[in-house]
């Protein structure tokens, strides 16, 4: 078999079967909608399934419509920024216009500019979404048909594309509530217009389709296949992302005793679940439940837990590929040998824009190693020496002063080597430098890029292992009002960095706050914030102050270190809870096909 990386890269530019692939048209939504393809698709759609490879390179074409995290270039969602820019974790620098900071930070985003911007963070019609669900759909009804291809494999495969609709419906279920449901490819001849599901139904048909996905796919790739096949979708990825869009959909966002903003959409539920259901959180927790009792029979998934350093461990988890940990993964490069290189637009923004300002915030929310205590309670913090003894993912995630950097020691300081660009560019303006993803990457006309990114092909850690351990504990903790049976689970994920065991005696409330945190130091720039902050309607993080640190040296021969207020946001002093979710195009609206706008937009 050919290996899946030559043509499975999520959002990649894929030149294959350009001849025979022009029936599998993008569905659009609106006037272009359905165009037949130029010489009759059917004819294409017949010839691409006449055979098993030509069919099985039709599914990888909807493979590489998947979610890729890590903007590749100016095209992208946000126009150069990251989705951790709109959360208390990270301050974008950037600054021009057209970024999505700028749109956000301003307060300019309206339902209008979805009809053109490329710079909000998830564009309805433009996510590669309804590509990759037609092209699924496409699949699904025509696989069956190819000759020399078996049932069990016809059935794997089926099961493979059901697991592309569903991540797609999944990531728009997070933006954008109750949805259209499409349930096949149309043709030029049907009525694909669709009126919203409830917020309810959607949920249950994106679980209802990873069951059916589910119970086709092998727990887990064995041997060889890793290395044919790395990418492909599971079991243990199919009940992982049930368990992910179980645990938000029992969230407070959806499941309160009102909604969290009243409005046409709110009253016909698709917004909310019209009272609380107590019972979702139970499902999550069971979903959770039922993926680890089954990883703990068939094993082939685990934490990474050995490296030379707890920093390698951590770095490994969410970097390495084939490391056992990441349950789904994308990835996106152009063509060889380019890859990621000083010309890649995540590189280029992150490490010379200043699109990765990391917060004092974010910085602030990893503990203490030894202890496993916050900075604020543990006596050993000294905040004159304040990277000393801190949690190992801190320094994993973004570069602090003094530490080491290229070989030598971090100079973030005022003056420092490492801040002489702070005037022209961001790339320290906030006092400190991403070094997730980007390691040591970054400054193209001052460093050489690091051999772990230059020429590779970087993987999107979509959904990891250690984000479920975390959302079992707030399961456990959320179903059943007790953290008894769920401390252990957040243990376990610091356990594997060195890190000390979670403050016991905590409250529910405190416990689920702490897990938050977890999430923070864990899981940073892997666009989880955003959804934490959404699902539990976090108004009061959404109007918070944000800092930068300013480092300079004292006459001692130490540092002095004061926090800067951060350029206040618009929603900062004119918060609505409309922001929790995304505005449809309004475009989309006004044809008519019975989309109703979102609360607020």
């Amino acid at each position: 078999m050919a290996k899946i990386k030559q043509y499975f890269m999520g959002m990649a530019i894929i030149v294959m079967l350009t001849s025979m692939l022009t029936g599998c048209q993008d569905l659009k939504f609106g006037d272009d909608s359905l165009a037949k393809a130029p010489g009759g698709g059917d004819t294409d759609i017949d010839l691409i399934y006449s055979n098993a490879q030509y069919a099985r390179r039709a599914l990888w074409e909807a493979y590489s419509t998947l979610p890729y995290g890590v903007n590749a270039g100016n095209t992208d969602k946000l126009g150069w920024d990251i989705l951790e820019c709109i959360t208390d974790l990270n301050h974008s620098c950037l600054g021009w216009d057209g970024c999505g900071s700028v749109i956000y930070y301003g307060g300019a985003y309206t339902a209008d500019l979805e009809n053109s911007s490329g710079s909000t963070k998830y564009n309805y019609t433009r996510e590669n979404n309804w590509t990759g669900i037609r092209r699924a759909f496409l699949f699904l009804q025509n696989v069956d048909r190819v000759p020399d291809m078996d049932a069990k494999e016809k059935a794997q495969l089926k099961a493979e594309a059901k697991m592309v609709i569903a991540v797609h419906y999944s990531d728009m279920f997070r933006h954008f509530g109750g949805l259209p449901w499409i349930d096949h490819a149309y043709n030029p001849t049907e009525d694909f217009k669709k009126e919203r599901e409830t917020a309810l139904n959607t949920l249950e048909k994106i679980v209802g389709l990873i069951d059916e996905a589910a119970a086709d796919l092998p727990w887990a790739l064995q041997g060889n296949e890793l290395v044919e096949w790395e990418g492909r979708f599971t079991r243990a990825a199919a009940l992982g992302l049930k368990a992910r869009i179980l645990l938000f959909g029992a969230s407070p966002l959806f499941n309160s005793a009102a909604p969290y903003l009243e409005g046409e959409a709110s009253a016909k539920q698709l917004t909310w679940y019209g009272k609380y259901m107590p019972e979702l959180w139970e499902r999550a927790r069971v979903a959770h439940e039922n993926f680890f009792n089954e990883l703990q029979q068939k094993g082939g998934y685990d934490l990474v837990r050995s490296g030379k350093t707890p920093r390698d461990v951590f770095r490994s988890a969410y970097f390495d590929r084939g490391n056992g940990e990441i349950l789904i993964s994308t990835r996106v490069c152009y063509a060889a040998p380019d890859f990621w290189d000083g010309n890649y637009g995540f590189m280029q923004a992150a490490g010379d824009y200043g699109t990765a300002g990391p917060t004092n915030e974010l910085v602030e929310q990893f503990g203490m190693k030894e202890s496993g205590l916050s900075i604020y309670e543990d006596p050993k913090y000294d905040p004159k020496n304040p990277y000393k003894g801190r949690d190992p993912r801190l320094y994993e995630t973004v570069v602090v002063n003094g530490d080491i950097y290229y070989g030598r020691t971090a100079e973030i300081y005022v003056g420092g080597r490492d801040n002489q660009s702070n005037a022209a560019y961001g790339p320290w303006k906030t006092g400190y430098r991403l070094r997730k993803f980007l390691l040591d990457g970054g400054g193209a006309t001052q460093y050489e890029w690091p051999a772990e990114l230059t020429g590779k092909v970087v993987q999107w850690p979509y959904l990891r292992l250690s984000e479920l351990y975390l959302g079992y504990a707030e399961a456990i903790c959320k179903a059943t009002g007790s953290t008894a049976n769920a401390y252990k689970y957040v243990n376990e994920v610091r356990a594997r960095v060195g890190v000390g065991a979670l403050k016991p005696g905590l409250s529910p409330d405190q416990f689920i706050e702490a897990v938050l945190t977890e999430r923070v130091c864990e899981l940073s720039f892997e666009e989880v914030r955003w959804f934490d902050m959404i699902r539990y309607k976090r108004e009061d993080l959404f109007k918070k102050t944000l800092h930068a640190l300013e480092i300079t040296k004292n006459e001692a021969g130490g540092f002095n270190y004061t926090l800067k207020e951060l350029a206040p946001r618009y929603w900062s002093k004119t918060f609505s809870p409309k922001w929790y979710l995304s505005a449809f195009p309004s475009n989309e609206i006004n044809k008519g096909y019975g989309l109703i706008q979102n609360p607020g937009w």
